[in-house]
């Protein structure tokens, strides 16, 4: 429980009793592993690649896995945790993750790297949804802090499991092994917590059980653009780099090993985390803004790092894309949220996510295809100047609307509200 939340203010559970003191921190830790256990395998596929001859459009295939199956976990599990309550559907998503986790464990070939892949995004979906609303629901006077904390333990998480994974990788201590073995102690300790964790949703079984509809209010299609635009840029870049970018960067550089490619997920991360911790105290308009110039730039002369061949240069090109996707994304979020109608924002945000995880699994399998082909430092500097292209629409189409809109617009909602819906930035 954050500091500062009054005992009165803590909603009760279903049967009278307060969520534990424990609850709160519990719930980050989740949200923590979730992350960490999506970016375990990617210092991993050079290994993987290696050991069964695959080529790299297969690597963008066992991601876009991920990511297919992941939306449809965020577009169900949180109509199902207002139904049924947060602790039964998080507790599924934590065997789902261990599932996954023990499919890695046994792989056989790329096909079990699919099927663990599916299995961790189905959880990890779910635990994004439904642990960012369970921390609202035991502290909502604290939303907004709470996005905050999200994000960084997203990107956190990230980075840890990344380097952590690169590092035993590099030394050959069976890298395809405690990875997982690790992971899953974590899971399972968490696990036991939920078991016995009062259930934070105030009403389980009380909410109709349905899935929004997705559309787009007339009034927010501009601003709707504008976001998703930016979001899915951001979204594309990420993709690679958590699937081929960490081997075209070791190319570049001349490394062997996959330590270095850890270091470039870790790096993308952590500069992203500071990003939105200092961007979110800025209007979401301008920092979505900002964020896409930035991005597009740095996308162009990550271009040039890379042709440098120095590690130093692409680890600080890198870290700087990061921090422009971190400002990018969530801006872009940001901003959609405060002018969504409350009647229509699981709607909006089906919408919203959909087209963001197709901006994540679209490009990274185009960019696998062109790898396989013509090789992937000849397809990447192709794939950035998209990338650029795609956030200078972004800009280009605010400014349009920004013209154009009347200067008497909609009052965007209370910071709580936008707190609320900016726990998955």
């Amino acid at each position: 429980m954050p500091s500062g939340a009054s005992p009165s203010s803590v909603p009760s559970a279903p049967d009278g009793r307060r969520p534990q003191p424990w609850s709160y921190a519990a719930l980050l830790v989740l949200l923590m592993l979730g992350q960490a256990t999506s970016a375990i395998p990617s210092p991993l596929y050079s290994l993987y690649a290696d050991k069964w001859h695959y080529p790299p459009f297969l690597t963008t295939v066992i991601f876009a896995a991920y990511g297919a199956v992941a939306v449809v976990a965020i577009l169900c599990s949180g109509a199902l945790s207002d139904r049924y309550g947060r602790r039964p559907v998080l507790l599924v998503a934590v065997v789902l993750l261990l599932a996954g986790l023990a499919v890695f464990l046994f792989a056989t070939g790329p096909a079990s790297l699919v099927v663990a892949r599916m299995l961790n995004g189905l959880g990890i979906g779910a635990i994004v949804v439904v642990g960012g609303a369970a921390l609202l629901d035991i502290s909502p006077e604290r939303a907004a802090r709470s996005g905050t904390l999200t994000a960084v333990a997203f990107n956190v998480g990230i980075a840890v499991a990344a380097l952590g994974t690169a590092t035993l990788a590099q030394t050959g201590f069976h890298p395809l092994l405690l990875p997982y073995l690790a992971d899953a102690l974590i899971a399972l300790v968490l696990l036991v917590l939920l078991a016995v964790m009062r259930e934070p949703h105030p009403s389980p079984g009380g909410a109709p059980l349905g899935i929004p509809r997705p559309r787009v209010p007339k009034e927010i299609r501009g601003r709707f653009v504008f976001s998703v635009l930016g979001a899915g840029a951001a979204w594309a870049v990420l993709g690679v780099c958590f699937s081929l970018e960490p081997s075209i960067a070791s190319h570049a550089a001349h490394i062997d090993g996959p330590f270095f490619g850890g270091v470039i997920i870790a790096a993308v991360t952590l500069s992203a985390a500071c990003a939105q911790v200092v961007g979110g105290r800025y209007p979401a308009r301008t920092v979505a803004l900002t964020g896409d110039l930035a991005l597009a730039v740095l996308m162009l002369a990550g271009v040039g790092a890379f042709a440098t061949g120095d590690a130093v240069v692409i680890t600080v090109a890198v870290a700087l894309q990061g921090a422009a996707y971190g400002l990018a994304f969530g801006g872009s979020l940001r901003h959609l949220t405060a002018y969504i109608p409350a009647e229509s924002r699981g709607a909006v945000m089906s919408v919203f996510y959909l087209l963001a995880y197709g901006a994540l699994i679209t490009p990274t399998l185009l960019v696998g295809v062109g790898a396989t082909l013509w090789g992937d430092t000849t397809i990447f500097p192709v794939f950035a100047v998209l990338a650029a292209l795609l956030c200078l629409s972004a800009v280009l189409v605010e400014h349009v609307l920004e013209r154009r809109r009347p200067r008497t617009g909609a009052m965007p909602m209370p910071d709580a509200v936008v707190g609320e819906l900016d726990r998955v930035d």
